[in-house]
């Protein structure tokens, strides 16, 4: 049925009442606050200053008189040489480090992968669909995309339809960045353009785009789902109101790449294996930022609580997950792909992973391993100050502690591991190797029980000869990134970080999505911010 054609007094009338009903809305009160909320938060420019150099200061300061101390007096790092060296609680100390990494290794061994579902029909578009769909919208935060996305929603076509699929391109502008709304538009799908340059900020509109669904799937641009992908929306009942899912690293084409592709696929399927043992005995600490189905209601809470860093997304939405009484568990029946970096610290190019960085080392360094030690702060005070889990909080601040553990490690490396093997270097020795081996037979285990039943076995140069001397130089990288990140954060939180509901301007591209719908609705077309792209505008 055709729309009635308005008038210019109609249209303004229409015009007016949609803007009423909106300022009667919980987020345009939202959008209120943040206007006042965010002019309190801003820092003068002397102060960013300020805070910044006096970080610097306080961090040189602590280096000279805290670990050096000569000649004011010896120094803690010249104390810690003389308890290794006097005192007999190397061993006892070696033997308990070990004694809580063979736990967190050995332990997710205890359980296997699901059953992978059976393949679903490829006759038809509607044989396709899952029933539990109905419900379910798929989000895709996306950032120049226009290369990556069409192969995404090819995959994702075959589960849902384009109705139901919202692609959330962002970028500091007011108008798009490159063609990813037109390689959209055959497909048929939601297209929204979001204004600011965070993928944080394009799943918070994206939540309100979605707001007629139940459930909501996010997954990256370069996630190709498989045709068999299992919406497992019948999980989230009770306290489990988020759903991780295993991913797997491919190489170019689904390919399984070369060498260093192949180290991190074992690697995050490893990663999978031990989320889905902490899953069960309490709550994974996060779900893979790649890939993750929550409860649309419960995932709008979080931006409520979720403290706004741009970095480490994904880890904060599954620490104010939990804090807020939410438990993560994973389906690891399929391996969703995911495109990875070709080389660990140089690259000729090739593939690019995550935010198009083409090595290990610049995703890591730079991006992932940015809050290990602000991380110490949150996970610390969720130990301590958190109970909303019942029974599961015990098994969930098992695994949060492992987070603690490994960053306390890490920043006592430099320290510990030369004064240790000048002291004591056979020892010393010995226990590394050992803890190597320890390794190495984990990772064999994996490889020939885990990964065989689920036909994803790998071969025996990768397990055996490239995969230990990669972790090894991994770990070196992360205890750097820890102290690079020490030093940036003087900069990093010399300007005030407000949460999404407190950025001013992530809320109006809220308000103006509402606007937009409430317009289509009444008859007046869309506005530029959200642009649904439906089969009838190609043959316009």
């Amino acid at each position: 049925m055709d729309r009635p054609v308005l008038n210019t007094h109609q249209r303004k009338l229409t015009s007016a009442t949609i803007s009423s009903r909106i300022r009667r809305t919980s987020v345009y009160e939202t959008y209120e606050r943040a206007k006042n909320r965010g002019a309190r938060l801003q820092r003068k420019k002397w102060v960013q200053v300020t805070f910044e150099y006096g970080t610097y200061t306080f961090i040189l300061a602590f280096v000279y008189f805290v670990l050096i101390g000569v000649p004011l007096w010896k120094g803690s790092v010249y104390w810690l040489w003389w308890v290794v060296a006097n005192k007999f609680v190397f061993a006892g100390g070696f033997g308990i480090t070990l004694g809580i990494a063979l736990f967190y290794a050995f332990a997710p061994l205890l359980v296997l992968f699901e059953e992978g579902p059976r393949a679903q029909s490829l006759s038809g578009i509607e044989s396709k669909v899952d029933p539990k769909v109905g419900d379910t919208a798929l989000m895709i935060p996306c950032y120049k995309s226009a290369g990556l996305i069409a192969a995404t929603l090819e995959a994702a076509l075959k589960i849902f339809p384009p109705s139901h699929i919202f692609v959330i391109a962002n970028g500091n502008s007011p108008t798009p960045l490159d063609d990813t709304e037109e390689v959209c538009r055959p497909y048929g799908v939601n297209h929204v353009w979001s204004p600011i340059g965070s993928k944080l900020v394009a799943q918070f509109v994206g939540c309100f785009a979605t707001k007629d669904f139940k459930y909501v799937l996010l997954i990256d641009d370069d996630c190709a789902l498989p045709s068999n992908f299992p919406i497992v929306t019948d999980r989230l009942v009770g306290k489990v109101q988020c759903i991780g899912y295993t991913i797997k690293s491919v190489g170019p084409n689904s390919s399984k790449g070369n060498l260093c592709q192949q180290a991190q696929d074992l690697e995050y399927k490893l990663s999978g294996l031990q989320r889905d043992f902490a899953g069960r005995v309490g709550s994974a600490t996060f779900p893979h930022g790649a890939i993750s189905l929550w409860d649309r209601q419960t995932l709008m809470k979080t931006f409520y609580e979720h403290p706004g860093f741009s970095v480490s997304e994904d880890w904060f939405f599954g620490h104010v997950a939990r804090k807020l009484g939410c438990r993560i568990k994973m389906c690891s029946s399929v391996f969703v792909e995911t495109e990875t970096p070709t080389a660990v610290l140089f690259s000729r190019g090739g593939s690019r992973g995550g935010f198009g960085e083409m090595t290990i080392f610049k995703q890591r360094f730079m991006r992932w391993n940015f809050f290990f030690v602000n991380g110490l702060w949150y996970n610390l005070s969720y130990i301590f100050c958190s109970w909303k889990l019942g029974w599961y909080e015990i098994g969930a601040k098992v695994f949060v502690f492992q987070e603690v553990y490994e960053t306390i490690l890490y920043l006592l490396t430099p320290f510990i591991l030369p004064i240790s093997f000048y002291v004591r270097p056979s020892f010393c020795g010995i226990l590394l190797a050992s803890t190597i081996l320890m390794y190495l037979i984990n990772t064999i285990i994996f490889n020939e029980v885990h990964l065989r039943q689920k036909n994803e076995r790998l071969g025996w140069v990768l397990v055996y000869i490239y995969y230990l001397p990669y972790k090894i130089i991994l770990t070196f990288i992360n205890v750097a990134s820890c102290y690079w990140s020490l030093w940036q954060y003087a900069r990093y939180f010399a300007r005030r970080h407000p949460k999404v509901t407190e950025d001013e301007k992530a809320v109006e591209i809220v308000v103006r999505l509402e606007e937009s719908k409430a317009a289509a609705a009444s008859g007046l077309g869309r506005r530029l911010t959200v642009k649904a792209i439906s089969s009838q505008d190609i043959s316009n």
